[in-house]
Formats: C-alpha cells, structure tokens, sequence
C-alpha cells in the first residue's frame, strides 16, 4: 500500500498510512503493530486516536523512523506533499516499510 511520512511539526515522525488502508489493513483490536524496517522488526504502538481521527502510526520515544526517512527521503517537506513510501503487509500485525 502506498502511505507517506507524518510529522507534528515537533520532533515526532511517523507514517500515516490513510483511513481506506486502515480499514483494508489494520485489525480493530490491534494495539500495537511490528515493522520491518532495513531488514529489523520494531513494535509500535498504535495511539488510541489511530482509529479516529489520526490514521498513522508514531515513532514515540525512539529514532527509527525519524532515522528512516532521513536516510531515504527528507525530514522536511512542503505543507501538503509529504513523501512516500510502500508498506507491504506480511501478514497478521506485520508490516515491512520500503522506500
């Protein structure tokens, strides 16, 4: 699935993956998500607005996609245009991002 990069504007990355993708993609009861990222698995939790309003997940309190899209887009885009990527389901509640 196609997805971009997200950010607060304030230090925090993650990957918004879209609300068609959430409900295709993302079973309801999840909590958290394991994404194979440059070939390691990392778990991430999905916020409790995932299913709300805030259809991405979050890299809180660690620098693994922050570090990601620096090495393979940008840290900085214009309002509107963010960058994006593939996530590729594997099946269950993992992922694997690719640039």
């Amino acid at each position: 699935m196609r997805v971009t990069g997200w950010s607060n504007g304030g230090g925090t990355y993650g990957i918004r993956i879209g609300s068609r993708n959430r409900s295709k993609f993302f079973d309801v009861n999840w909590t958290e998500i394991e994404v194979e990222i440059d070939g390691e698995v990392h778990r991430l939790a999905l916020t409790d607005g995932f299913r709300r309003k805030c259809p991405e997940f979050r890299d809180r309190g660690g620098p693994v996609i922050r570090e990601w899209l620096r090495r393979n887009r940008t840290l900085s885009w214009p309002k509107g245009p963010p960058p994006s990527m593939e996530l590729t389901p594997l099946g269950g509640n993992q992922f694997r991002l690719d640039a």
